[in-house]
Order: C-alpha cells, then structure tokens, then sequence
C-alpha cells in the first residue's frame, strides 16, 4: 500500500483505531506518528551530514557545483590529499615485506 497520509489514515480507520484518530484530530500526534505506532512505517534516522551533502549535491546544477567546489577549494584539496595519503600508506602496509 503507499504511504500517503490519506493512506495512512483510512488504514488507522480499517484497523478500529479511532483512539490514533482522535489524537490526530486533537493535533496530540501526526499522522506520521501514528503510521510509525502502527508499524506500518519505519521511522527513518537523521541522514548524516555526509549523505545530506552527497542528496543536495547530487540535485545541484552545473553551476552550482562549481560554485561549491570554488568556494570550498581548500577543504576539499585538504581532504582529498589527506585520503590520498591514507591510501599510499595502506597499501605500502599490504605490500609483503621484501
């Protein structure tokens, strides 16, 4: 079934739980709240800032892009260069021991 508020509360109705209803209607939980109560939705975590970043970027035009990657150069050149010499050290530390 989709998860749609509408969804959601003919399913609360469906299942007699007119006591999840009057909550709604008294503005005591959302109708998220309720489904999630119900189980018939799974409360999702806060996304981490990597995948707020990664979700934003990703929707971004062209422009926006180089403007992101213009004004923050140095962050990322820190980064990148940090994880390029994480990444020669761990392979040096893989390489057999001559």
């Amino acid at each position: 079934m989709a998860g749609t508020n509408d969804d959601y509360l003919r399913r609360l109705k469906h299942d007699g739980r007119q006591d999840l209803i009057d909550k709604i209607d008294r503005g005591d939980i959302s109708i998220y709240a309720a489904a999630i109560e119900m189980g018939y939705r799974k409360k999702r975590g806060a996304p981490s800032k990597a995948d707020q970043i990664s979700y934003h970027y990703s929707r971004a035009t062209l422009s926006e892009k180089r403007r992101f990657i213009v004004d923050n150069w140095s962050s990322v050149a820190r980064i990148v260069g940090d994880l390029a010499r994480r990444r020669r050290a761990n392979e040096q530390a893989q390489k057999p021991s001559e």
